[in-house]
C-alpha cells in the first residue's frame, strides 16, 4: 500500500508540474493571440485601393500576368528568384477560382504572413532568453512579438506584397532549426535558407554566414545543412535558366548592373560616396523611426552576453547572426533599395529588445505599494520605464498613424481609383496601356511589352546606351515606341523620372499622343503625366 501510495504521489506530483508547465505558456499565449487579432482587425480595417508602394503593385501585376500565362524572365523581366512570384501567382489563381477581388487576397496573405513571423520572433526570442528566469521566458516571447508588430517600418511594408516577409519567415526559420541543432534541423535549416535564397537574394549572405558557422564550429554535421542547401538552390537555378534562358539575366546581371555608374552619378561622386551617402540618409531615417528599439537590443544583447558562463555554445551564432541581420541597412547601397530593407533586421532587434525589458520588469514587479508612504524611490522605477516607453515609441506611433492615414503610401486610394478608372474607360479589356504597373494591375490591363518594372527596364535601356549595344532594354523601348508611333497603346501614365526621360518614348508620345490634363499628378515619388492618342 506505502508503494502504492508513493507512487500516487509522484504521479500527482508530475500532474502538477506539467499543469505549471502548460500554464506558464497559456497565459502568454493568450495575450499575444489577443494582440495579433487586434492588430489584424486594425490593419484589415484600413483596406482599400490606396497605392502603398511602386514593388507592391509590381509584383502583385507580374503574378497576374503569370496567372494568365506569362513565362517569367523570359517574358517578365523581375529583380528577383521565382518563389515570392511563384507564390503570388497561386494567390491570382486562388483569388480568381474563389472569386475575391484579387488585390484583397495579396492582402490577407501578406497580413498572415506578417503575423506568422511575429510568432516566430516570439519563439526565437524565448530561444535566446539566456541568464532571464524561466518563468519570464514565455512572457519574453510575448515581448518581442508585439514588439515586432509595432516596428514602423515592417508596419508598412508588410501591408503590400513584398518579397522581404516571405524572406523573413524562411530566414527565421533557418535561425530556430539551427539553434535546435540535431542532423535533422539542419536538413530543415538548410532547406529553409535555400527557399529564402530563392525567394530574395539579400538572403544569400545569411545562408552563407550560416554554412560557414556550422563547417567551422560543427564540422561533424554542418553537411546536414550545406547539402540540402545547394542542391535545392543550384537545383532550382539550373531549372529556371534552363526553362526561360533568362534566370541569370534577371536575377544576378540586372541586380549587378542596378549599382550606379559613374557615367550616371553626378558630378564629383563616385560609387564609393554614392554608397556611404545613401547608407548614412537612409541609416538616419532607420534611427529616426526605430532608434529607441535598436538601442534596447543592443542593450538586450549586451546583457545577454555579460555572464558567459551561462551561455550556451550555439549562442555565439545567434548573437552574430542578430548583429548580420541589423546591419542589413547596407543593402540601400543598391540601386532602388531604401531603408524598407531594415525589416530584415526587425526581427531580431525586437529579440533582444524585449530581453532588455525583461530585465527592469522584475524589480518593479517587486514594489511594495504600501511601504511607497516612506520611501517613493521604487515608484522613481515606474517613472523611469514609462519614459523609456515614451521615448521608444513617439516616432513609431507617429508614423504607424501617418501610414494608416495614408500619408506614407505613394497615393491615397481616392486618387488612385481616379487614375484607375481613367485607365478602365480608355483602353478596352484586350488593349495596352503605359503605366506604373498598380494601376494597371487594378484596372487587369496589359502593359504594353509588359513594361512593369520601370526603374531596372530604365537603368538597362541607359546602361546598354553607355556600353553601346543592342540588348533587350533598347529593343523593348524600341518596340513599345513603334507601338506609340502605331497609336496601339489607347492610354499612357507616363512616368515623367524614369519612362520620360527615355528619347524614343518621350518623341514617339510627342508626335502621336496630347495630354489629357494641364498639370503633372505629383505622387510621393513620382511626377505623372496622361496622354491620348491625336485623333
Amino acid at each position: 500500500m506505502n508503494g502504492a501510495t508513493e507512487s500516487q504521489h509522484i504521479e500527482q506530483a508530475q500532474l502538477e508540474v506539467e499543469g505549471g508547465e502548460r500554464a506558464r505558456f497559456a497565459y502568454p499565449t493568450l495575450v499575444l493571440a489577443i494582440v495579433s487579432l487586434l492588430y489584424a482587425a486594425l490593419v484589415a480595417s484600413h483596406w482599400d485601393t490606396g497605392y502603398i508602394d511602386f514593388g507592391d503593385g509590381n509584383y502583385m501585376y507580374l503574378s497576374w500576368r503569370m496567372s494568365e500565362g506569362a513565362v517569367l524572365y523570359k517574358e517578365l523581366l523581375a529583380p528577383q528568384p521565382p518563389m515570392h512570384l511563384l507564390v503570388g501567382t497561386a494567390l491570382a489563381k486562388c483569388a480568381r477560382a474563389l472569386g475575391v477581388p484579387m488585390l484583397y487576397g495579396f492582402r490577407i496573405f501578406s497580413l498572415t504572413v506578417h503575423l506568422l513571423t511575429a510568432w516566430l520572433v516570439a519563439a526565437a526570442a524565448r530561444r535566446c532568453a539566456w541568464g532571464i528566469s524561466p518563468s519570464m521566458k514565455p512572457w519574453v516571447g510575448v515581448g518581442a512579438g508585439i514588439i515586432y508588430l509595432a516596428l514602423p517600418i515592417g508596419f508598412w511594408w508588410s501591408l503590400g506584397y513584398q518579397s522581404e516577409h516571405q524572406e523573413i519567415v524562411w530566414l527565421l526559420l533557418t535561425f530556430l532549426l539551427i539553434l535546435q541543432g540535431g542532423k535533422t534541423a539542419l536538413v530543415g535549416a538548410g532547406l529553409c535558407a535555400g527557399f529564402a535564397t530563392l525567394t530574395n537574394m539579400t538572403a544569400a549572405p545569411y545562408a552563407l554566414f550560416a554554412a560557414g558557422y556550422l563547417l567551422v564550429r560543427r564540422k561533424r554535421v554542418a553537411w546536414f545543412y550545406v547539402v540540402p542547401f545547394v542542391v535545392l538552390v543550384l537545383g532550382v537555378v539550373g531549372v529556371m535558366e534552363w526553362r526561360t534562358g533568362a534566370y541569370l539575366e534577371n536575377v544576378i546581371f540586372n541586380q549587378v548592373g542596378s549599382f550606379p555608374r559613374r557615367e550616371l552619378l553626378p558630378p564629383g561622386e563616385n560609387v564609393f560616396t554614392y554608397a556611404l551617402g545613401k547608407i548614412q540618409r537612409e541609416g538616419m531615417d532607420v534611427l529616426r523611426l526605430e532608434g529607441g528599439f535598436i538601442l534596447l537590443a543592443l542593450v538586450g544583447l549586451g546583457l545577454a552576453l555579460r555572464t558567459k558562463q551561462s551561455l550556451p555554445p550555439i549562442a555565439e551564432f545567434a548573437v552574430w547572426w542578430a548583429i548580420f541581420s541589423m546591419c542589413s541597412i547596407v543593402y540601400v547601397s543598391k540601386g532602388g533599395t531604401m531603408d524598407y530593407i531594415f525589416c530584415l533586421g526587425e526581427p531580431y532587434v525586437a529579440a533582444f529588445a524585449a530581453m532588455a525589458v525583461a530585465h527592469v520588469i522584475p524589480p518593479v514587479q517587486g514594489i511594495k505599494w504600501r511601504e511607497l508612504f516612506l520611501d517613493t524611490t521604487p515608484l522613481s522605477r515606474w517613472v523611469l520605464f514609462l519614459g523609456l516607453g515614451l521615448v521608444t515609441l513617439a516616432a513609431p506611433i507617429g508614423f504607424i498613424r501617418a501610414t494608416l492615414a495614408q500619408r506614407s503610401y505613394e497615393l491615397d486610394a481616392h486618387t488612385t481609383e481616379q487614375v484607375v478608372n481613367q485607365i478602365r474607360r480608355r483602353v478596352p479589356e484586350d488593349g495596352l496601356v503605359l503605366s506604373p504597373p498598380y494601376y494597371a494591375f487594378l484596372a487587369q490591363r496589359r502593359i504594353a511589352e509588359d513594361y512593369s518594372e520601370i526603374f531596372l527596364w530604365s537603368l538597362k535601356y541607359h546602361n546598354e546606351k553607355l556600353d553601346g549595344i543592342r540588348g533587350r532594354g533598347v529593343e523593348t523601348v524600341e518596340r513599345i515606341a513603334r507601338l506609340l508611333n502605331e497609336k496601339k497603346i489607347a492610354f499612357v501614365v507616363l512616368d515623367l523620372d524614369q519612362t520620360g526621360r527615355i528619347p524614343e518614348i518621350r518623341e514617339a508620345l510627342d508626335r502621336n499622343y496630347i495630354p489629357v490634363r494641364q498639370d503633372e499628378l505629383r505622387t510621393l515619388n513620382t511626377r505623372l503625366m496622361f496622354y491620348e492618342p491625336k485623333r
